[in-house]
């Protein structure tokens, strides 16, 4: 808890920080969920606090700027619950490095794991570093992500389980590796892409690999986003997923990305 609150203390700087040229809040939200290995969806809701550091970022196609945004969010899926804060830092628009904390408590015995041998429920922490990157080029773009998460179980003597990868790590403390890479074609207001995503455990060495094509669209204030493809972890043996997204902006970010 010691980390979170120096986040929020961060975030609270920030709001009282005037020495910049501009600075404006964000506000978005949605639903998001996927069919393998079992069918869930989730609500989720973000706010940031966007700090322009130089620079300017008056229409879409500007992007020699840089920013700082602290941030929370929170996602419920009734049985699971999250918050989490965030500090990201854009030296240029199409360059980001974060840090964060994420706090989650499980109230469900996942069907797709021998919950009696493996940590299941209770809170678990999550604290990350990440970097992540856009490039594009007459309408080709591609967004690549790297991200190391140090994770806390709240059963020291169980293996703990992370359910949205469907892999099962070792008890009490581990480090995960996660890697995406989306490479995609915009056409006006819609996107067509492939995305890849490989995601380990450093102390059990389980892993899960996806390989999906996406497809987005959007209008003023919304993004639907589908897309469909393999997926298979050392639990979970190859199979068709369909991921699907619906995202509100209430108040736009600065962030390219």
């Amino acid at each position: 808890m010691k980390n979170f609150r120096c986040l929020i203390f961060i975030f609270l700087i920030f709001l009282s920080f005037r020495g910049f040229s501009k600075s404006q809040f964000d506000f978005s939200g949605g639903i998001q969920g996927r069919t393998l290995p079992s069918f869930g969806a989730e609500i989720y809701a973000e706010s940031g606090y966007n700090q322009l550091l130089w620079g300017k970022k008056e229409n879409k196609a500007d992007f020699k700027y840089g920013l700082i945004r602290p941030s929370v969010a929170a996602s419920t899926s009734a049985v699971i619950n999250s918050i989490k804060g965030e500090v990201e830092f854009f030296p240029i628009s199409i360059l980001g490095l974060s840090a964060g904390k994420q706090i989650i408590h499980s109230n469900f015995n996942f069907p797709f794991f021998d919950c009696t041998q493996i940590a299941c429920t209770g809170q678990f922490e999550r604290n990350f570093i990440e970097t992540k990157m856009v490039l594009g080029f007459k309408g080709w773009i591609a967004v690549g992500n790297y991200k190391t998460d140090t994770l806390n179980s709240p059963d020291p003597q169980r293996p703990m389980a992370d359910w949205r990868n469907v892999i099962i790590g070792e008890a009490d403390h581990e480090i995960q590796i996660e890697k995406k890479l989306l490479v995609g074609k915009m056409i006006s207001h819609e996107l067509f892409g492939v995305m890849y995503e490989h995601v380990q455990f450093q102390g059990s060495r389980e892993m899960k690999e996806s390989f999906i094509g996406v497809y987005q669209t959007a209008t003023k204030n919304n993004l639907y986003l589908v897309g469909a493809g393999t997926f298979h972890t050392n639990q979970q043996p190859m199979g068709l997923q369909i991921y699907f997204r619906i995202h509100h902006i209430s108040l736009p970010s600065l962030k390219l990305f």
